[in-house]
């Protein structure tokens, strides 16, 4: 039987207390689009109806698609006790158990039509671990919805809390593979140095092995420090953290080959771009080179080998304005590199030659330090330059 479309009194009405499961529900903007859109034709302004079940008692309903619009509706009728937003208009399913209603409030959310807005890896988990007794295994069909399950047997309520407010912070949402990845680090500290590495520095899905080993480096951002004070500034990996190949064994970082003698280099190279909107410094690490070779017609004649000019485009996210911002690098000679920070992707012509830097990092000072000659320079200032 199709499900009945319906206008219920809002007081009738409420989040089902196992799928209303976003972490926040900015409902602000959204109450302001529907009291707008309030008119003769949609006395309430609710453009998009919502999807509710009946209460177990029978006295009311819980809604589970549309939660954000029933949370803006009450706003409205709280503040302004206007009876044109004391309804809410929804179509009455049954029949259906909570895994069902799961996928149904997943896919109309991914639509994003209207005042919908899609659901975040997180919440979609945040939603398994709501309803994870009700899951039998034979229901799975879907190899995406089995993949969540797994790791939301091994991510608790606490964990998922934890990386929702990393993705605030960093301004990133993190995918199905980051959280599969971190399922295998069993030190908490390490886990949120390895979460927070990946979304502050945008490593993606494959690349998380890569995080693991630079986690340390988020300790010098201060939207880390202010969110996990109790992480100190100390190696990580001490009590049984890891990833899958390193949860038993801790590990050094190892010098790499050309180290200043005496004094080990953890980021080899790096070149310093400020972000176009607030300056702030980035470290971006360029390895590698085109070499093209020019292959004569004559296949008696010789060959010529040379390095080709080519620019690289590096999109980052500015840990202090958030903003997304371009890099384009070009290198040049010995340690120089031509580089030019832009709001675009479109291609721009690096032109400002910067000089790449050997750092290290101070666990002591809580500072990134630029070396040379066996020598600390200075402490690396991200607001502005090097502070001699």
């Amino acid at each position: 039987m199709p499900a009945q479309l319906t206008t219920i009194p809002l007081n009738l009405v409420e989040p089902h207390p196992k799928l209303a499961f976003r972490f926040a529900y900015d409902i602000k903007g959204l109450a302001d689009s529907i009291r707008a859109a309030a008119d003769e034709n949609t006395p309430n302004g609710q453009l998009n109806p919502g999807r509710v079940v009946l209460k177990p008692d029978g006295k009311g309903y819980y809604v589970y698609v549309g939660v954000r619009r029933y949370k803006a509706l009450k706003l409205l009728y709280d503040t302004t006790k206007d009876e044109r937003f004391g309804s809410y208009t929804a179509y009455v399913d049954t029949g259906m158990n909570e895994l069902q209603m799961f996928v149904k409030a997943k896919r109309e959310n991914d639509e994003e039509q209207g005042e919908r807005q899609g659901l975040s890896v997180l919440e979609e988990l945040f939603g398994i671990t709501l309803i994870r007794e009700a899951i039998s295994p034979e229901e799975i069909k879907d190899q995406w919805l089995k993949r969540l399950v797994d790791v939301a047997a091994k991510l608790d309520e606490q964990k998922l809390r934890r990386l929702y407010e990393i993705e605030a912070a960093a301004h990133s949402k993190f995918r199905l593979p980051h959280l599969e990845y971190l399922c295998k680090i069993g030190s908490e500290d390490d886990f949120i140095l390895t979460a927070a590495t990946a979304a502050a520095f945008n490593y993606a899905g494959n690349d998380m092995e890569r995080a693991w080993e630079d986690r340390s480096s988020v300790l010098s951002l201060d939207w880390f420090r202010r969110s996990f004070p109790e992480i100190k500034q100390t190696e990580p990996g001490g009590n049984g953290g890891g990833s899958a190949q390193q949860k038993t064994t801790k590990k050094k970082p190892k010098a790499k080959k050309n180290a200043v003698k005496g004094m080990e280099v953890h980021e080899e190279e790096v070149i310093l771009v400020p972000c176009p909107r607030c300056g702030k410094l980035h470290m971006v690490e360029t390895k590698g080179k085109i070499e093209a070779t020019h292959v004569p017609e004559d296949p008696d004649g010789e060959s010529r080998t040379e390095v080709a000019a080519s620019v690289s485009r590096v999109e980052r996210a500015c840990s202090k304005c958030r903003g997304r911002f371009f890099a384009f690098v070009e290198r040049l000679e010995g340690r120089k590199y031509a580089a030019e920070p832009s709001v675009s992707m479109k291609f721009k012509e690096p032109k400002k030659v910067v000089e790449a830097v050997d750092l290290r990092f101070d666990r002591k000072e809580n500072v990134w330090q630029i070396i040379a000659e066996d020598k600390v320079v200075g402490p690396l200032d991200f607001d502005g330059e090097a502070r001699k």
